[in-house]
């Protein structure tokens, strides 16, 4: 927590990892099968190419770092502006451009699982930074291509507070 910081808390979301995990040990058993038809020859009596091999590691390794990333949701409140990020994968606004800010009602099967989210909810585009089970703030967003920004928070009704007062609205 920097001297600027005015709220900060973080949501570990320890599925993200343990799926992050599967998907690598798939990547590494992909390394293995190739080192093994290297060394070895050819596995079974169809063996897949060795560029197969290749191929699926990078790629399983890619989506295991990509999952990686949401393990955990950040959430920075400075004196100009709120971040909102899980992992590289970061929103930053400033508070100026905050018009009004409320719980959000929506349903918990609303947003279909946790991550990063885009709809469109009554005409407006919504772009949502969720981790299920936490209750989530919305943001009515005076700029922007995504007009109404939702996430989740352990505390909504403190982080409430924090922006009606920082932001001027009044919920």
């Amino acid at each position: 927590m920097t001297s600027d910081t005015v709220y900060e808390e973080t949501i570990p979301f320890p599925l993200g990892l343990i799926a992050a995990g599967i998907i690598s040990a798939f990547a590494v058993l992909m390394l293995v099968l190739l080192v093994l038809q290297l060394t070895g020859g050819p596995l079974g009596s169809s063996p897949a190419p060795d560029w197969f091999y290749i191929v699926m590691f990078v790629f399983l390794s890619a989506i295991g770092i990509f999952v990686a990333n949401f393990r955990k949701l950040t959430i920075r409140f400075t004196s100009q502006s709120i971040t909102v990020a899980f992992g590289m994968m970061k929103r930053t606004m400033l508070w100026g451009d905050i018009e009004d800010c409320f719980r959000d009602e929506s349903p918990a099967f609303a947003y279909a699982g946790w991550g990063i989210r885009m709809t469109k909810v009554r005409g407006r585009w919504r772009l949502v930074y969720n981790v299920v089970g936490y209750p989530g703030v919305l943001l009515s967003l005076r700029v922007g291509r995504f007009r109404e920004f939702v996430f989740s928070t352990k505390n909504a009704d403190q982080v409430l507070d924090i922006i009606r007062r920082h932001a001027g609205t009044t919920g």
